[in-house]
């Protein structure tokens, strides 16, 4: 027990700190947007229209209940020797119950079924493709959040550098090697580079606001950076490629129900009732009577409007298939354009190292040479920023090249 208990305060803060993943915020953001409700409300209608469906195999019932009064009745124009004919009441009354139970009704019911189910399919896939567009959304917003971030820690060891040349320029002064007004340049560099700090964060804090927003979630540790990705395969896989298959599998389930209008449809039918006259018209007693049989029905009207119908349908899933090769082709550019753009930022990359080494010399020979008064705290300062901005440039440079490659990983859908 005491071991559970140990394992359980061990393992419990890295639960507690873990940062946030942009594959959970793609996750949080599509499940907190307020159109992902309408997926619910889409199954809830698949199963109410297939339910009322099967409805067509049950029996149907019909009461009904008539008086009526006529003008006149049907009667034999002639006498019948020996036998009283009766003659039939001008009021008559009925009260029967049809029961009509299909046998088989030329597959309309299927139909029915496959048609909501390729509906609901087809509505879905429209949901997925529209709320798959959120992705970018949050990926502008968390890497825009994490070179921020990054610019933060660079500030940081500025300011850090700035301190220690203060504290040099101020022991020049000392020595009488740099004047005052050396000093207050240096102090006027660690106010712009708090500044620079507090405007950092004021961007960070309304970024990560608009993120926790789309995400529906606080963000209390920050954001995990992603990992490198290396991509083996550019076939596209995006959710409006399911859209445009469901489309066209709706319409080719149209056409199975255009087919179902051509055929026959059979209902055994029982009538019972009871009235005056029942079924023997030559009686004008109140009696009870039923019949039974097999009825069909067959619509003609299908044969005339079917083929044309077809065509139309053809002509649709044409159309679809344009608007598809419109898009892959469209898709393509873009993939083509991101891995440009990403090949772009790495051939810029392959030289900041070397920079940033140059940056790095000039700045310690410079500083050798402010220590011994040979050089200005001014030039001094200038060669400090120059080296901050070829820190900036790199940190830049790898947060454009993660942003771009997820950029074409949305692209493609990986």
């Amino acid at each position: 027990m005491y071991k559970i208990i140990f394992l359980f305060i061990l393992f419990m803060p890295v639960v507690s700190f873990a940062q946030i993943t942009l594959e959970e915020c793609y996750t949080l953001a599509k499940n907190n947007y307020p159109q992902i409700k309408q997926s619910d409300l889409l199954d809830k209608m698949v199963d109410y229209n297939i339910t009322n469906a099967n409805m067509g195999y049950l029996p149907k019932v019909l009461f009904s209940a008539r008086a009526s009064y006529q003008s006149d009745v049907t009667k034999i124009p002639f006498d019948v020797p020996f036998y009283d004919i009766p003659v039939l009441s001008k009021d008559q009354y009925k009260l029967s119950v049809d029961i009509s139970q299909p046998i088989w009704d030329g597959g309309k019911i299927e139909a029915d079924k496959e048609k909501y189910k390729a509906e609901h399919e087809n509505n879905k896939n429209n949901l997925e493709a529209q709320l798959y567009n959120i992705r970018y959304q949050v990926a502008e917003l968390y890497f825009s959040i994490l070179l921020m971030q990054e610019q933060l820690i660079q500030n940081d060891i500025l300011e850090k550098d700035l301190e220690r040349t203060y504290g040099m320029v101020k022991s020049n002064v000392q020595n009488g090697v740099a004047n005052k007004s050396d000093l207050d340049k240096v102090a006027l560099e660690q106010i712009k580079a708090k500044q620079n700090k507090a405007q950092i964060n004021a961007s960070i804090q309304i970024y990560m606001t608009a993120l926790e927003t789309l995400i529906g979630k606080k963000i209390e540790n920050g954001l995990t950076k992603p990992e490198n990705y290396e991509f083996t395969d550019y076939t596209i896989k995006r959710p409006e490629l399911e859209y445009f298959a469901s489309r066209i599998n709706l319409l080719d389930v149209n056409k199975k129900m255009i087919n179902s209008s051509y055929m026959p449809k059979f209902d055994l039918f029982f009538q019972g009732g009871y009235g005056r006259p029942g079924l023997d018209m030559l009686s004008n007693e109140f009696e009870p009577y039923y019949i039974v049989g097999v009825k069909m029905d067959w619509t003609i009207v299908g044969f005339y409007t079917g083929e044309r119908s077809k065509k139309l349908i053809d002509l649709n899933k044409a159309s679809i298939e344009l608007e598809k090769q419109t898009f892959l082709f469209n898709t393509n550019i873009d993939i083509e354009n991101q891995k440009a753009k990403i090949e772009k930022i790495k051939e810029t990359m392959s030289y900041d190292d070397e920079i940033l080494n140059l940056r790095n010399n000039i700045k310690k020979s410079s500083e050798i040479k402010m220590k011994q008064g040979t050089l200005s705290v001014n030039d001094y300062l200038q060669d400090v920023t120059a080296l901050n901005i070829a820190k900036q440039g790199k940190i830049l440079h790898e947060i454009e090249l993660l942003k771009a490659t997820y950029e074409l990983k949305n692209i493609i859908n990986q």
